[in-house]
């Protein structure tokens, strides 16, 4: 996902997703899955944790905007971690950053390259008590797919043929051509599964806000046009007013969530806080012989912009966990009321160009904007030295993560004297914009000052997130604070960001070589073959300079004492497998 303002801010935030079965390898090694093997972190012995859970209590935490939209399908959205206690997955990753992990699909198969069929888990309910089937499934993979329900996830499903119902809770997938990329596909936004009667109360309720701008338009033209315009018009107020008396009693998904995850919600105010409740039905604690799962009552979260004001809530014991800025660390690590950790986190930061138009469409540009950089110093005054520095796109313990690129260097001189051979010898000026969350903005005017030293004027707006998305989506911009959380399957960033099809890329980038590599890189099956042109990706767009990489950073959160199950060992050994099939509780039942 792009970077959004709440999400690369709280770096430290848990990983969003779930629980593996490791899988027996094909091709794509990651194909087939008949049958579970249990992975070390699979235990909730004392070996997990020394002492049983306990249920109650409401856990509460902080973010520093509202989570937006609640059907994960439309954008904004701001807390997905919050979205992954409303919906479960069919699949998700492990602790590899494989797409692995068995949820709501219980295991898969594929009969070809282009053909899988998929087995899903039986029992599971959503929160509006309807089922989840085969049926459901085919039903929320064809919303997503078709273009008048806006979901922006569309384009990532483009490969899919058909979605074919085989028996109740048995699905087969066909693909247009070979997808290597599907597992990993399925294991990120499209796979959060959504009841399918929220979705058709969603679809009728924009056919009845049609039929009421059609109406509308009517009644304009029967003010001037006869007889015959008062009669269309007359046709066309019944027709809305039939299709209002469909969704009187319907919500919207995009403010009433309907999944089958952990937790249902209880309440919202927007722009405030995001009240959650347990959901008594969950299918994975019954699964597993442990129905008290989730052991919290409820979550609150409330939007609280201002970190320091959210450690002063944390330590007043009005908040049980935070994601903490880097700033932070040092003055709450030694503090014997919390347990803090620190550990490497899965995204990218990064400065973005628009290839398109301006003075960035230069290569040397792109370069000296890159070598002017210092990012040993980056991290060290923005990031307290948690983070490490990056030399593409893909984490430094990612499967396709490139080993031989080596950071751009930090090199002034150089800046300049590209700089002048491209035309600036009096350097230049730049439009562009970073978020406007405290901790993106100190960043955006560190890069600010070191840009200047090689005489780049950086003219670094700090916007909200509808600017943010309209200035994007326009290309209204040279230079911008970029980047990606939660790199997973590597196809995802990559066509996001670099493909013209990408939902990211608005034109603003077109590298002939790393289009051809991200779609032979959806193709290919064999996982080792994949892995080298995902090394072969990374190096075309490191030696275009097609964006400023910059660093990794570390996750980091702070607990407080009684909230217990977090087994940081455990954690990183299965990690999303971990987090959601280990919930945590709070010591006595309460905060």
């Amino acid at each position: 996902m792009f970077i959004r303002k709440n999400q690369i801010v709280w770096w430290g935030i848990l990983f969003l997703v779930l629980f593996l079965f490791l899988v027996k390898p094909f091709g794509l090694e990651a194909a087939q899955n008949k049958g579970p093997q249990q992975p070390a972190w699979w235990d909730w012995g004392k070996k997990y944790w020394p002492t049983a859970p306990v249920r109650g209590g409401y856990f509460r935490k902080a973010a520093v905007t509202y989570i937006g939209l609640m059907n994960p399908n439309h954008w904004p959205v701001t807390d997905w971690v919050t979205i992954g206690f409303f919906y479960d997955k069919l699949l998700n990753t492990d602790g590899n950053f494989r797409p692995l992990v068995p949820w709501l699909a219980e295991s898969w198969e594929f009969l070809d390259p282009v053909t899988v069929t998929m087995k899903l888990r039986r029992g599971v309910k959503f929160h509006d008590g309807s089922d989840f089937n085969a049926e459901t499934l085919k039903y929320h993979i064809e919303w997503i797919m078709d273009k008048k329900n806006g979901a922006w996830t569309r384009a990532w499903l483009k490969p899919i043929k058909a979605i074919e119902v085989s028996d109740e809770y048995t699905v087969t997938w066909r693909f247009n051509k070979p997808w290597a990329g599907f597992l990993g596909t399925i294991a990120n936004i499209p796979g959060y599964i959504i009841s399918m009667e929220a979705l058709k109360g969603d679809v009728a309720i924009g056919e009845a806000a049609k039929a009421t701008a059609e109406a509308r338009e009517a009644k304009r033209k029967a003010a001037t046009e006869g007889e015959e315009a008062k009669l269309d018009a007359d046709k066309a107020e019944e027709k809305a007013r039939q299709a209002a008396l469909k969704v009187k009693d319907v919500q919207n998904l995009d403010t009433h969530p309907v999944g089958a995850g952990p937790y249902i919600l209880e309440e919202a105010n927007p722009g405030s806080f995001v009240k959650i409740k347990r959901n008594p039905n969950w299918w994975f604690g019954r699964s597993i012989g442990r129905p008290d799962m989730p052991y919290f009552d409820g979550m609150i979260t409330t939007v609280i912009p201002d970190p320091s004001v959210q450690l002063a809530n944390l330590k007043a014991g009005k908040l049980d966990q935070m994601g903490i800025p880097k700033s932070m660390y040092d003055m709450i690590k030694s503090d014997p009321k919390f347990k803090t950790y620190a550990y490497n986190g899965n995204h990218i930061y990064a400065l973005g160009f628009n290839h398109a138009k301006g003075p960035c469409q230069d290569i040397r540009v792109r370069k000296a904007i890159s070598h002017a950089v210092d990012r040993k110093a980056l991290i060290a005054g923005t990031q307290f030295g948690l983070a490490l520095v990056a030399s593409c796109m893909y984490p430094k313990d990612h499967w396709c993560h490139n080993p031989d690129l080596k950071p751009i260097s930090y090199d002034p001189e150089l800046s300049k004297k590209l700089l002048a051979e491209a035309g600036y010898p009096n350097g230049l000026r730049l439009e562009g914009f970073v978020s406007n969350a405290s901790e993106l903005v100190t960043v955006g005017e560190a890069i600010k000052g070191m840009l200047a030293k090689v005489g780049i004027d950086w003219k670094m707006d700090t916007l909200d997130e509808p600017a943010i998305d309209s200035r994007t989506k326009n290309l209204e911009y040279d230079l911008v604070q970029s980047g990606w959380i939660w790199i997973y399957d590597p196809d995802l960033p990559a066509s996001a960001r670099y493909h013209p099809s990408g939902s990211f890329n608005f034109g603003r980038s077109h590298n002939e070589k790393a289009i051809a590599l991200i779609e032979a890189g959806r193709e290919e099956m064999d996982l080792k073959k994949r892995q080298k042109i995902y090394f072969e990706l990374e190096k075309a767009l490191y030696e275009n300079y097609e964006d400023a990489w910059l660093f990794w950073p570390m996750d980091l959160t702070v607990l407080r004492k009684n909230v217990l199950g977090w087994n940081l060992d455990l954690y990183l050994k299965g990690r999303e497998g971990y987090f959601w099939s280990h919930p945590q509780w709070f010591e006595k039942g309460r905060p």
